[in-house]
């Protein structure tokens, strides 16, 4: 994957490069958002850009690339005009300085899974189950996709659960659209409008109609991923929408029906959340009419050697390597791993092998794994 960072501050530029390249991306850096948009090519997957920058700002940037580059905005100064402008350009993920880099590296991932809109049943499903645990999980969505009753997947970050989505929406009835949202990539004054649209004229930013996920999604799937961090003030509107299978966009009197089946998920502990009043009691019984729990890597280990090699043969590619494999040793290494960041950790450490290694036998010590 190739990120270009653009950014007018050498120290945090060059910082993030240096951790990005660590992780196994390739990176290039502009200092400012016109040597970007002179230099900028097709090969670029993905740009970090600052708001406040000199020559020009981060929003018109966004407006001058016309929706030809998926965004991640940086900014200290997240007001929300500024925020509702970006919005509207199609930029979904914000970061507040100072952030983590986890949380960069978050929002990346989710740039190369999440997409806002995909297509019917043409959404794209990798989804590899070798193990017995695995195959459990799959057989109940695969039971549960054909009928229409809401979905609670469950389980550690990075266990793979929108590609279970996916595979459900796949495997049921539906034509319309697979839509995903990330309730901690939105901001949260920005939620509601993300989901239920709003009218020209709702707020002052609103120059025109726009259309919220749930209508995207009409006759389709809505997956709405991390439902636990929901603000609590929408869950009782998030309720009614799925009682009544209506909702009003912002600054509309006008209800529009929908068909959407829910899929949520969550890797909190989503009944000491509804203990401590941070999540209705109600509303989780209406989206876990079937919940289904997908099991941490650790715990299917049938699967870790399967999905290691299609990483490799798909890095192999990304990168434009040799042929690589791993030695026995190395796959001893996978299996007996505890793999706490599960796939998402599964998949750095693969692609940062296959950069890595010397020769085209990935070796145990060119995994980096860490011992506890």
């Amino acid at each position: 994957m190739k990120i270009a960072i653009v950014e007018d501050d050498i120290n945090m530029r060059k910082s993030l490069s240096l951790a990005l390249k660590e992780e196994g991306y390739e990176v290039v850096e502009f200092r400012d958002a016109l040597s970007a948009l002179k230099k900028l090519d097709d090969n670029i997957d993905l740009i970090i850009t600052d708001i406040t920058m000199p020559k020009m700002d981060g929003i018109e940037f966004v407006k001058k690339l016309n929706g030809k580059y998926e965004v991640i905005m940086i900014t200290g100064n997240a007001s929300l005009e500024r925020a509702i402008e970006c919005i509207r350009l199609g930029v979904k993920d914000f970061l507040t300085k100072p952030f983590e880099l986890e949380d960069l590296i978050n929002a990346i991932e989710r740039k190369k899974v999440y997409k806002e809109k995909t297509k019917g049943k043409n959404v794209k499903v990798e989804f590899i189950a070798e193990d017995e645990n695995t195959k459990k999980a799959l057989e109940i969505a695969k039971k549960a996709a054909v009928t229409n009753v809401p979905i609670m997947l469950l389980g550690e970050s990075g266990v793979g659960k929108e590609e279970f989505a996916k595979y459900i929406h796949k495997e049921s009835k539906r034509k319309g659209n697979f839509i995903a949202i990330n309730m901690s990539a939105i901001p949260e004054n920005l939620i509601e409008s993300e989901l239920f649209g709003y009218v020209k004229g709702a707020f002052t930013d609103a120059v025109s109609d726009k259309k919220g996920l749930f209508e995207l999604a009409n006759g389709g799937t809505l997956f709405l991923d991390e439902i636990a961090e929901m603000p609590y003030h929408l869950q009782a509107k998030l309720l009614r929408v799925l009682q009544e299978k209506e909702f009003f966009p912002l600054g509309s009197t006008k209800p529009i029906k929908i068909d959407v089946r829910i899929i949520s998920a969550t890797n909190q502990n989503i009944e000491e959340f509804i203990k401590n009043n941070k999540f209705r009691e109600d509303l989780y019984y209406r989206l876990s009419t079937i919940p289904i729990y997908i099991p941490p890597l650790r715990e299917r280990k049938n699967d870790i050697l399967p999905i290691a090699e299609k990483i490799l043969e798909s890095s192999i590619k990304e990168f434009n390597l040799d042929n690589k494999y791993f030695s026995k040793e190395a796959k001893e290494a996978l299996i007996n791993y505890s793999w706490p960041g599960n796939i998402r950790e599964l998949i750095n450490v693969i692609k940062r092998a296959a950069i890595l290694s010397e020769d085209k036998e990935i070796k145990e010590k060119d995994l980096f794994l860490i011992r506890s």
